[in-house]
């Protein structure tokens, strides 16, 4: 063993984050013994304030501090277009892109037979559809097995209503995270969405 029981419990707990192996965590649990006591207790804080102040949206289901996050609250998005995904990472990875300028809706997963999924509690989705706030959606589930389910099931469930859905475009290679597309390639994606 040589090293005492609380540094292996620490990298037992860091290889626990996904993408992070056993190795990766040890890196990670050596640099955290090399830090000055101020910037432990600093990290320390701000993964305690993620937990503590960090809340889903009233509206999207996206990360915020706020009832309300800044994307549905900002004046300069369309808000007559929204863009549904599944995680609010994916989130993170189509703004990088700069093409859309609409609103989002989070899912907070995608249907998965496999893990017992067979449904999504869209009901706050289905909620603002009806609104007729909306025109348009664009479906950006990933271009996997769940997520081609996922946008089957969502094209199904938003078909009675007046909506232009769009399926994000073909160019995203299959079985793929959006998450780990490039920038580039999630763009273009985006631009060239196809009705279904």
């Amino acid at each position: 063993m040589g090293f005492p029981k609380i540094f292996h419990d620490l990298i037992e707990s860091l290889s626990q984050f996904p993408g992070v192996g056993r190795r990766s965590a040890e890196r990670m649990a050596f640099y955290i013994l090399k830090m000055q006591p101020k910037e432990v207790s600093e990290l320390a804080r701000r993964i305690e304030d993620v937990q503590k102040f960090i809340k889903p949206c009233a509206l999207c289901n996206n990360f915020s501090t706020e009832e309300i996050c800044s994307l549905c609250s900002s004046p300069k998005r369309e808000k007559d277009v929204l863009c549904i995904v599944e995680e609010p990472k994916d989130i993170m990875a189509i703004e990088k892109t700069s093409q859309y300028n609409g609103l989002y809706y989070v899912l907070l997963g995608s249907i998965s037979p496999l893990d017992g999924i067979e449904d999504l509690n869209i009901g706050k989705l289905l909620r603002r559809i009806a609104s007729n706030q909306i025109k348009e959606v664009i479906i950006s589930t990933d271009p996997d097995n769940d997520g081609e389910l996922t946008a089957q099931f969502l094209i199904q469930k938003l078909s009675p209503y007046k909506v232009k859905i769009y399926r994000i475009a073909i160019g995203i290679p299959l079985g793929t995270q959006i998450e780990y597309i490039d920038s580039a390639t999630l763009g273009k994606a985006l631009m060239d969405r196809k009705p279904v």
